[in-house]
């Protein structure tokens, strides 16, 4: 499990160019805690429902953030979200 989390962080600072392998590393970070969580508290399953739920809006809002950025600017790239554009 750490080593998803390790593998997670290397994707999220590796993958920069664009963000939506940024947000997989981090959904694949939120996996990993997911499954710390399930396995070194096994007795709160609302703790473990508690992050699911955050992941989950976690990815939607990622999603949602995504899919207005290529509207507005044609592509996920980074480079474009800090482009100054005035």
């Amino acid at each position: 499990m750490i080593i998803f989390f390790i593998c997670g962080l290397f994707i999220t600072v590796s993958q920069r160019t664009h963000l939506i392998s940024v947000f997989m590393g981090m959904e694949f970070i939120a996996l990993s805690v997911i499954l710390m969580s399930a396995f070194t508290v096994p007795m709160v399953s609302c703790f473990v429902l508690l992050i699911m739920c955050m992941a989950v809006c976690e990815a939607s809002v990622a999603l949602a953030l995504i899919v207005s950025m290529v509207r507005v600017s044609g592509s996920d790239e980074a480079s474009n979200l800090m482009a100054d554009k005035s």
